[in-house]
């Protein structure tokens, strides 16, 4: 394992104790002769998810990629990856999808912390997969290239077309000359499936992962804890370690 990307909120984190649990092993792992790099991939913002990390016991990652795979930043010296960003501009205006997105009656948006260039974010409570599909098409309408990704019965994310955990991970992978074997990742919610799906990578789902991160990943093999939360990423992270190939 060469790199850990995982989400944030019910995978590694869901209070303090989680928080503990996950840094006591990946301060352990990081003491190995070949330590992997740490990618948090998450749904939050990147100022948000900086708070988080500053006020917890969370490891500063190597990479942060947030805003559902919106935006990639290196702790470390401060900088985005500009060159990802750049891509996620095409046939985009999140202007438009919020315009278009203000007139549902469904819909209501989320904070300004969970809002970004690339990213159009709203709660809407059991939301039927025809009416989001509506949505979509309304917005593409005005010559917009767009995906929604749903999660929690709750959270619509509405993002460019290439924008997602999955290809977020794919695109680092790259820019670091790394390959699937090299990679686990982790998650707990629909808006983690993306991560699974990358050609090669090895996964780990916690055993409070939701039914349709389950449903839409589990033909791939992906290894199931049987503990939530950090306990289940260590469960996870310890089985792929002995069990490099699997």
């Amino acid at each position: 394992m060469r790199l850990f990307s995982t989400d944030i909120d019910g995978t590694i984190f869901n209070g303090p104790e989680s928080a503990e649990i996950f840094a006591e092993f990946w301060n352990f792992l990081s003491e190995r002769p070949e330590s992997p790099l740490l990618v948090y991939n998450t749904g939050r913002g990147l100022v948000d998810a900086l708070q988080l990390i500053d006020s917890t016991e969370l490891p500063v990652p190597d990479f942060l990629i947030s805003g559902v795979g919106t935006e990639i930043y290196r702790p470390g010296d401060g900088q985005k990856l500009e060159a990802w960003s750049d891509r996620l501009g095409h046939e985009w205006s999140v202007d438009v999808v919020q315009e278009v997105m203000s007139r549902s009656q469904q819909a209501r948006p989320q904070p300004p912390e969970c809002q970004g260039a690339h990213k159009s974010s709203w709660f809407w409570i059991d939301a039927d997969p025809e009416e989001i599909q509506e949505t979509v098409a309304r917005i593409e309408s005005r010559g917009i290239r767009v995906q929604a990704v749903y999660s929690s019965n709750r959270d619509l994310d509405l993002l460019p077309l290439r924008a997602n955990k999955g290809n977020a991970v794919a695109w680092l992978m790259e820019h670091l000359g790394l390959s699937g074997g090299d990679v686990v990742v982790a998650g707990d919610s629909g808006n983690d499936a993306s991560m699974y799906q990358v050609p090669g990578v090895r996964g780990v789902l916690v055993a409070n992962a939701e039914l349709a991160l389950v449903d839409a990943v589990s033909h791939l093999g992906h290894f199931r804890a049987t503990k939530v939360c950090a306990a289940g990423v260590r469960e996870g992270l310890e089985h792929h370690l002995k069990n490099p190939k699997s």
